[in-house]
């Protein structure tokens, strides 16, 4: 049975690129396998549903997609990823199906050119390594330990190139990654003062002053497609996070 999907509402439209405050929302619209919410831009009169324009027209919703090529690239088979998004979500989804979800997003993640190495070092579940770090609010810290692997060895963009310098220099950082949970200060962080750049006073920073320049790149990329699948503000940053660490191949920690 059709679920209604949680995303949330776009703040532009895709066809005009109108602000926020021209949508209005038109109700829902019913799909095979997901109930998706429709909404109308009154600046150019369009109707749309939110998400990356290629994949609108897709029977499976994106949180599946997505979840799909995370558990490929964590190291499960296609035929062992099928089976894990038929088991949660209910229906049929054939290892085809994902292989071509793959296909159409390479330059997106790129860490598949490294998954048969990561392989040989660690199956699936220990890959990512997360902890808990109780900073007067609990902060996820996770680490992909196959990435850190490469790193301490030079092999992390797939050529022994790097200088037995640069190579020390990068096993050392690989080494200050893996000792935060234990190393980390964590007092300075549980105090009620000075702590946080966020309990700065408003003037510390002249906003009138900063200049945006706007960057098109992988990064920018993957936010695209991952946030429209985020309901709430609070989750948009550790979905991203979580994505980019098990699917690209620079995001180590």
């Amino acid at each position: 049975m059709p679920t209604l999907s949680s995303v949330k509402p776009p703040e532009r439209c895709p066809h005009c690129n109108a602000g926020a405050a021209k949508l209005t929302s038109r109700g829902v619209r019913k799909k095979k396998l997901e109930i998706v919410h429709l909404f109308r831009c009154r600046s150019c009169g369009r109707s749309f549903t939110p998400g990356p324009r290629a994949l609108r027209n897709k029977t499976f919703p994106l949180p599946e997609i997505l979840e799909a090529l995370t558990l490929y690239n964590r190291g499960y088979s296609l035929s062992e990823a099928a089976a894990r998004l038929s088991s949660r979500h209910g229906h049929a989804v054939n290892p085809a199906t994902i292989s071509r979800w793959l296909t159409e997003r390479l330059r997106l993640i790129t860490y598949r050119r490294l998954r048969a190495r990561g392989r040989t070092l660690f199956p699936p579940a220990p890959l990512i390594r997360t902890l808990k770090l109780y900073h007067r609010q609990v902060y996820e810290f996770s680490y992909h330990r196959a990435k850190l692997a490469f790193l301490r060895d030079g092999t992390l963009d797939d050529k022994r190139t790097t200088t037995a310098h640069s190579s020390a220099r990068l096993a050392g950082l690989a080494d200050f990654i893996e000792t935060v949970p234990a190393t980390c200060p964590h007092g300075l962080f549980r105090r009620e003062v000075g702590a946080r750049g966020s309990k700065l006073d408003a003037g510390f920073l002249a906003l009138e002053k900063i200049v945006v320049v706007e960057k098109q790149n992988a990064a920018t990329a993957t936010a695209a497609l991952v946030l429209p699948t985020v309901g709430t503000n609070y989750e948009r940053h550790p979905k991203l996070q979580r994505f980019m660490l098990a699917n690209d191949s620079t995001t180590i920690a």
